[in-house]
């Protein structure tokens, strides 16, 4: 009991600091895990003003690894550094607008029919300016709106000057669209960021608590009926994720769990009065995840279901530290349901199998390249694996091309074109329609291993082949 009370109290108050600068573990990446067993951090060091401290070198952070949260390791080289990462490579943002019936009072909490004096107005006028200040072409937004339903009003983009009109499109909820499912909008939140990679981070503005519509109504929910969405919810979805919670009280009364949501899904809770204050957070919260440091790592290959890491930073004799864990997968965790002693043994032997291997040096190998198809809008989704030769490969619409997009009228006879490059060993695509690469629209992009091709609502994920 000892054990897990401590780990716990690890992860509850992992961004405590010993002195100095404030440390947070934001987002662990474990995505990589099974093809290159590396994990990738990004980690915020902040100044007691919340401000990103610059210029760390990359011998002034350690990492450990530990699978109990007790006993740490620690790593020794490192795969990755890079400070401002995700200024250079870009940000997924989500923005979850309350729009509950109290977004609809003055700032203070009274009714009124002025719109000019209702809280909605001020939030949306602070979120418009807070888009006219990203200036960085990779990051991206997305607008979602909650009450009783959970609305989402756009898809993360790259053009902030539209996203902006889908503001307007926040309109006064009738009474049995006035609740607040918090949790819930959270919840569903994770899910707009399928198939995006890199940093990603929920804003969620709230004024005041979760405020259930079957719990309060006692009739059942227009879309999950008697569920009740739980706190934890959102938490354990968006550490199984990697994504962090960025939480924004706009009125007197909190959510009593909101920072709790935050602060274990590598985020931070903010408050802010009036519309001023709000635009400062948004850019704050902007300011702060730009800031933060890239680290990767090869994990450790000790079994267990969840994965403990610990960051050090230490500069001019100051040392701060955060601790939080990360879901390992099915090869280097282990299965959530109990087991027979029988059934575990082939697990252990895997691991000690696995091991071994690490040690061995080899000579790293390339096989084919491939385009995997993971998921199609039209009919059931069948995963298909194409191995890409030295010639061009088309995907389109038509029966004569390499990959077949069928059932969707949008998608053209030769959409979009894969192309080798012998010299500098690359692949290419090049759309003559509609594409996007990693959720952003291209004309041509080269491709890195992972990249995400979206052509007509087809997933693709492009590999290298390389080992």
């Amino acid at each position: 009991m000892k054990r897990i009370i401590t780990a716990a109290a690890l992860i509850l108050f992992g961004s405590a600091t010993l002195s100095g600068y404030n440390v947070r573990l934001s987002q662990i990446d474990a995505s990589r895990l099974l093809l290159s067993q590396t994990v990738r951090l990004y980690v915020s060091v902040t100044d007691d003003l919340g401000v990103p401290v610059d210029r760390l070198e990359q011998g002034s952070f350690t990492i450990f690894e530990s699978p109990d949260g007790l006993e740490f390791r620690r790593i020794e080289g490192l795969t990755e550094f890079k400070p401002r990462a995700a200024s250079a490579d870009g940000i997924s943002f989500l923005l979850l607008i309350d729009n509950s019936g109290s977004m609809y009072d003055t700032l203070d909490g009274r009714p009124t029919e002025e719109a000019g004096r209702m809280r909605i107005t001020h939030a949306r006028n602070a979120v418009r300016t807070f888009l006219g200040s990203m200036t960085q072409p990779r990051d991206t937004v997305g607008l979602a709106s909650y009450n009783t339903s959970y609305t989402r009003l756009a898809a993360p983009s790259g053009d902030k000057a539209r996203l902006a009109g889908f503001l307007d499109g926040i309109e006064r909820p009738d009474p049995e669209q006035a609740y607040t499912e918090l949790y819930a909008a959270l919840t569903l939140g994770v899910e707009d960021f399928e198939g995006i990679g890199g940093r990603r981070a929920i804003i969620i503005l709230s004024d005041g608590e979760n405020y259930p519509y079957f719990e309060r109504s006692g009739k059942p929910h227009p879309s999950h009926g008697t569920r009740t969405y739980r706190y934890t919810e959102p938490i354990q979805a968006c550490q199984e994720a990697g994504i962090s919670v960025y939480a924004v009280n706009f009125a007197a009364q909190k959510d009593p769990n909101l920072e709790a949501i935050a602060v274990e899904t590598g985020g931070t809770v903010f408050d802010a009065r009036s519309q001023e204050e709000l635009a400062r957070v948004y850019q704050r919260i902007h300011e702060q995840v730009a800031g933060e440091y890239l680290i990767g790592y090869r994990a450790t290959m000790a079994p267990a279901e969840r994965k403990f890491v610990r960051v050090q930073v230490e500069q001019q004799g100051r040392l701060d530290q955060a601790t939080r864990f990360y879901f390992s997968s099915t090869v280097f965790g282990l299965p959530r349901r109990p087991l027979s002693a029988l059934l575990i043994i082939p697990f252990v032997l895997a691991f000690v199998l696995l091991w071994l291997i690490s040690l061995l040096k080899f000579e790293k190998k390339r096989g084919p390249a491939t385009l995997e198809v993971l998921k199609t809008r039209v009919g059931r989704a069948q995963t298909r694996v194409m191995p890409l030769g030295t010639a061009k490969t088309v995907i389109g619409g038509s029966r004569s091309a390499d990959l077949t997009i069928v059932g969707n009228p949008n998608v053209r006879e030769r959409h979009a074109t894969v192309v080798y490059d012998a010299k500098k060993k690359a692949y290419t695509v090049v759309g003559s329609g509609d594409l996007t690469v990693n959720n952003r629209p291209v004309k041509t992009k080269v491709l890195e291993p992972g990249d995400v091709i979206d052509v007509g609502g087809a997933t693709i994920v492009f590999d290298d082949g390389e080992v």
